[in-house]
């Protein structure tokens, strides 16, 4: 995972996993100690908070600065901009998610298993993501991506018109495609990933702001901030949940190899972002942002983004920003009850060494904002002594031992 480190504090989110007997039992996580996005933007006015979230945030700048600035109008009750400014937003938010997937797909997943990756061509891409906006280039940037997944990612599915009616005709067709094939057939060899039973975290469905102000209320609550549920549970958001009614993520989430369909997920959440720049606002795919008024001054905004869901609620008062809560992806994924630390636990014994990259490949796969280190500790019985083992997912080398 690429590093970077914010000017302020520790930028690390540290999972300490405990093990019982060759098994994972437990898990916590423990979240940089920073202040929150939105207090850094208390008493500015909407367009200068907008700029410096965009300078703050490491990851998904663009989201964020957007759903700051659509919070703020929706506070203030202005209209709707133009459809012209819509259609612009929406290439632009669709362009960063799948700048985000393209590192991660044919950079990252590839180091992390220990195969080549291929900067050279993420390269290629990132470079016209961030400088080609015009409704022209995102076309045809668009069109270049979809080619990219269907040629070079997953080949070998796109060669039968019939889909694969069994695991083993999924790694077939697998091992016909391109990188994102390799690292698929790698993943389902590596067995199921399915958590203990009954400990499956909820998906979270994809809901409009203003079905958000239902649920929450007019402001989210210091705990909802802090680690957000629905309908009272922790949830997973991101391409899975996006994804998770279609047939092959359906197939590999059957089998039991819940990692492998979380990263064939992202390709197709790769493809949508691909149409998304080239004809937004379709049926296909719903918008990637939206707003309501909650109250009088109070306004919320939702964006999709690459790892899921993006909320931000801000309060207007006197023409600056008297509050802002900001929830991102990670704070639904990274829950102390959440999807990793439900599926950190495992049934069945393993090697350290398994368990030590089974966390890592989890993590990953929940795609942290933040670079991250995985602590193993084994807990020995009526003993106070432990030895702990370390991966830090830094530059994508995948597990190592400390």
């Amino acid at each position: 995972m690429q590093q970077h480190t914010p000017a302020d504090g520790d930028s690390m989110i540290r999972v300490s996993a405990y093990r019982h007997g060759g098994r994972v039992a437990s898990a916590t996580i423990a979240m940089p100690d920073q202040p929150p996005y939105g207090a850094r933007v208390i008493g500015l006015a909407p367009a200068a908070a907008a700029e410096a979230l965009a300078r703050q945030v490491a990851r998904s700048p663009r989201a964020h600065a957007r759903a700051l600035a659509a919070a703020c109008d929706a506070a203030s009750g202005l209209p709707a901009t133009d459809l012209d400014s819509q259609l612009a937003i929406e290439r632009e938010l669709a362009a960063e998610a799948a700048d985000t997937h393209l590192r991660r797909l044919l950079i990252d997943w590839p180091l992390c298993l220990g195969m080549d990756a291929r900067p050279g061509r993420y390269a290629e891409f990132h470079r016209r993501l961030v400088t080609k906006t015009d409704p022209a280039s995102c076309f045809e940037l668009g069109g270049d991506i979809l080619d990219l997944v269907a040629r070079e990612m997953l080949a070998g599915f796109f060669h039968s018109i019939r889909l694969p009616h069994s695991l083993a005709e999924f790694v077939e067709r697998a091992d016909r495609g391109g990188v994102l094939g390799a690292v698929l057939r790698e993943m389902i060899q590596l067995g199921p990933s399915q958590p203990q039973q009954g400990q499956a975290t909820p998906i979270l469905g994809k809901l409009s702001a203003a079905a958000w102000v239902s649920a929450v209320g007019i402001w989210p609550a210091p705990e909802f901030i802090a680690h957000p549920t629905f309908a009272g549970e922790p949830a997973e958001t991101g391409p899975l949940a996006r994804h998770a009614a279609s047939p092959l993520v359906r197939l590999l989430l059957d089998r039991g190899h819940r990692l492998s369909a979380r990263l064939f997920a992202k390709a197709i959440d790769l493809a949508d972002c691909a149409s998304r720049m080239r004809y937004p606002f379709t049926d296909d795919v719903p918008p990637m942002i939206d707003t309501a008024q909650a109250a009088p001054g109070v306004g919320l905004a939702r964006v999709s983004t690459a790892r899921g869901v993006l909320l931000c609620w801000v309060r207007i008062e006197q023409d600056v920003i008297a509050d802002c809560a900001i929830i991102p992806a990670g704070a639904w994924n990274f829950h102390p009850q959440g999807a990793f630390c439900r599926e950190a636990c495992a049934e069945v014994e393993e090697t350290h060494e398994a368990a030590l990259r089974r966390l890592s490949l989890l993590a990953l796969a929940l795609d942290p904002s933040l670079p991250y280190t995985v602590e193993l500790i084994d807990e020995a019985p009526k003993k106070r002594r432990s030895t702990a083992r370390t991966a830090r997912a830094g530059s994508t080398q995948g597990a190592k031992r400390r």
